[in-house]
């Protein structure tokens, strides 16, 4: 199954992008980060799984190919392995990000030769890299749209659930994670939440980051503060959005306040977390082995749908 295209910045743009960066260092992975370091800053390798047989991860893999053997090109990487013309916009502009950030490059002219051609392109496309901080007098970037706010940490999915029900949650979480998903789950942002005001971030996170938010549904979700608080917030955006945003997955019956009777939801007394994680994947509109897709359709409930 193909993914739905949802991106904004086109493939032609992001290849002329990446030919140029090819082009101009030769082959070579530009800047002072280096291959590994600049690669962990914006693709989870070690939670990817490898195409190596004899290794555990995506760095060990990249590591043995374009490091130790040097047998994959940098195309190879970055658009087979990688695929950077693929992903969604938000980690592409963490990638071009990362490339002009004065740690990468710290020579001024350079990186604003950088910042130009890259955004160059992106003009075509409604977006520039524009610059949001300086760090010893060095200009920092973020993608934003021409005109607009910057895009931000945004997720693909959000999710919400209490802890309670932590153990089948995270499962869910590690299988969409070691498929590249931009997703919150709590576990995974202990050092970004670390001192921040957890009432305002969350609600910037269920109220606007996500594309998808997934509530877990139990007792235990109905009661708590905390997720009281995520759904509320979630509720928020889904009033104001014109596609589907809250995906309801129940553990039980529960009447959660709020939440419309006849939205069809997923019945995990019948799912495994492997069999949710490849409904979310198939939502967001990942390729999936087409051996093992599951009808979304017919995994929904009716119960409560009157016709």
């Amino acid at each position: 199954m193909a993914r739905r295209n949802t991106q904004k910045i086109s493939e032609i743009t992001r290849q002329e992008l990446v030919d140029r960066i090819l082009m101009d260092t030769h082959g070579a992975f530009p800047g002072r980060f280096g291959l590994i370091p600049f690669l962990r800053l914006v693709w989870p390798l070690t939670q990817m799984s490898s195409t190596d047989s004899r290794f555990n991860d995506a760095e060990r893999d990249i590591w043995q190919h374009m490091v130790n053997n040097d047998d994959w090109t940098m195309h190879d990487l970055l658009v087979t392995r990688l695929k950077v013309l693929e992903i969604p916009d938000q980690k592409f502009g963490r990638f071009l990000e990362t490339l002009v950030h004065p740690l990468n490059v710290p020579d001024k002219g350079q990186q604003a030769e950088y910042v130009k051609w890259i955004n160059e392109e992106l003009k075509n496309d409604g977006f520039e890299l524009r610059k949001v901080d300086e760090v010893s007098s060095r200009p920092i970037y973020k993608l934003s749209p021409i005109g607009g706010d910057a895009l931000g940490d945004a997720y693909e999915v959000v999710l919400s659930f209490a802890g309670e029900d932590r153990k089948y949650v995270e499962q869910v979480a590690e299988i969409l994670k070691s498929r590249d998903v931009e997703l919150f789950y709590d576990n995974y942002e202990e050092a970004s939440l670390w001192g921040k005001n957890l009432v305002e971030h969350l609600h910037k996170v269920y109220s606007g980051s996500g594309r998808y938010c997934v509530m877990f549904i139990s007792a235990a979700y109905a009661e708590k503060v905390w997720p009281t608080h995520e759904r509320r917030s979630a509720f928020e955006k889904a009033i104001k959005s014109k596609e589907e945003y809250i995906l309801p997955a129940r553990f039980d019956d529960t009447d959660i306040p709020g939440l419309h009777q006849h939205i069809g939801y997923v019945d995990l007394r019948q799912k495994t977390p492997k069999e949710l994680a490849k409904l979310i994947l198939q939502k967001l509109g990942y390729p999936t082995d087409e051996s093992q897709n599951v009808d979304v359709a017919s995994t929904i409930s009716n119960d409560d749908i009157p016709f």
